[in-house]
């Protein structure tokens, strides 16, 4: 016997959620649902099972692994888009994401898959498909998505961090690791850090946090500023990162270029620039923010 196993997030909705089962008993197959919805209700679909349970998705995903089911199907608010559909009209709905694109989109919460789910989907090789109650297809979360000319596939916001920058730190062992944990030992979240090329055996460190904790940084950085060795501390609260996500900026040739020109022909400065293998995220000023977002979207994706 045949399965299908499926999340859904929401059961207002009760003769949709029918419609979706009988969809697939009709065709043979028995179906098993998880949820851990709260306004969750009795519901008789012939051949279909539901549970309703904590860490629901993870146990849909653990199911569709045990049954070997022909699909694992999350209904969940929308499928996943290049960028968010309800902020930006000219979103593109994905066909297709490999699992670590989804686990850096699911980090910022720009979808609704959690994480430890996708995680477990990766290691076991299930594919998840994405999707609402609403839509007949969705986006199918895999080992390794194909490849579209497209490298840049999402893009997330994060509108509210601030950029501290300590100048004349000493080029020295250990000098990160002590600001690092002077922050992290007052409850601050250091999302990222970025250290420059040392000058004269000086160099400038500078951390992206919280817009909200800059006043607590600032004050703890100058009651620390002896110890740490910095010369000065400038502090931008006017800042936004955009995170591109897309397996591939580590293995094709161009994709820097391509986003830079794009910058640049927008007249848009960059404050910072990180990259890893399915990511690179750029800080900019927070009123650029959703410029950076239309200007790579129209030219490097939905072209």
């Amino acid at each position: 016997m045949a399965y299908i196993v499926k999340y859904i997030r929401d059961f207002s909705n009760e003769e949709r959620i029918k419609q979706v089962c009988l969809d697939c008993t009709s065709k043979g197959y028995k179906i098993k649902v998880f949820s851990s919805a709260a306004n969750q209700r009795e519901i008789t679909v012939q051949d279909s099972e539901f549970f309703f349970c904590d860490d629901a998705q993870v146990k849909a995903v653990e199911t569709a692994q045990k049954l070997y089911a022909e699909k694992c199907m999350f209904y969940v608010k929308r499928a996943i888009y290049s960028v968010d559909p309800a902020v930006y009209p000219d979103a593109v709905k994905l066909s297709q994401l490999d699992y670590e694109s989804a686990q850096e989109l699911s980090v910022k919460g720009f979808n609704d898959v959690e994480y430890n789910a996708l995680d477990l989907a990766k290691r076991a090789s299930v594919r998840i498909e994405v999707l609402s109650l609403q839509d007949t297809e969705g986006t199918t979360i895999k080992e390794v998505a194909a490849m579209d000319g497209n490298v840049i596939k999402s893009m997330s916001k994060d509108p509210d961090i601030a950029v501290i920058t300590l100048t004349e730190t000493p080029d020295r062992v250990g000098v990160a690791y002590r600001i690092c944990k002077v922050l992290g030992d007052s409850d601050i979240y250091v999302d990222s850090v970025m250290l420059s090329a040392p000058y004269h055996g000086r160099q400038e460190v500078s951390l992206c946090i919280k817009r909200q904790d800059v006043q607590q940084a600032r004050e703890i950085l100058l009651s620390q500023q002896q110890y740490l060795e910095f010369s000065d501390v400038s502090i931008n609260e006017n800042a936004a990162k955009i995170a591109l996500i897309g397996a591939g900026f580590h293995t094709h040739k161009g994709v820097a270029a391509n986003i830079l020109e794009v910058l640049y022909q927008n007249d848009i400065n960059i404050m910072m620039i990180f990259t890893s293998e399915v990511k690179m995220s750029l800080v900019v000023e927070k009123s650029q923010a959703d410029n950076v977002i239309r200007a790579i979207h129209k030219n490097l994706i939905a072209k």
